[in-house]
């Protein structure tokens, strides 16, 4: 039998340590966390930023979490669509394995 809650709190133990500035834990129950992405500079020093909420269903890491985008800075209707498609892809390809 799976311990899904403790799957839960190490999951969020390793984001935490990958993400230790730009990680934030919403609420426990259920699971809801952000993590805030930002590019390094580019022309004109203007940099990408986006905000990802994902909140874990009761039963993650074998049902996929919910996820969406809270915020973003300097990002076109194209790049948020192309986010959310690699995120359905990658979370469809983590569920597989």
């Amino acid at each position: 039998m799976t311990d899904y809650s403790e799957e839960q709190r190490n999951e969020l133990e390793a984001l935490e340590s990958i993400y230790p500035d730009s990680f934030t834990v919403l609420s426990e129950k259920p699971t809801t966390f952000t993590i805030t992405v930002t590019s390094e500079a580019g022309e004109n020093d203007e940099t990408v930023q986006t905000t990802l909420k994902f909140t874990y269903r009761e039963k993650y890491p074998d049902e996929t979490p919910l996820y969406e985008i809270v915020s973003q800075e300097n990002l076109d209707d194209n790049d948020v669509t192309d986010i959310i498609k690699l995120l359905e892809q990658d979370l469809f390809n983590l569920r597989d394995q």
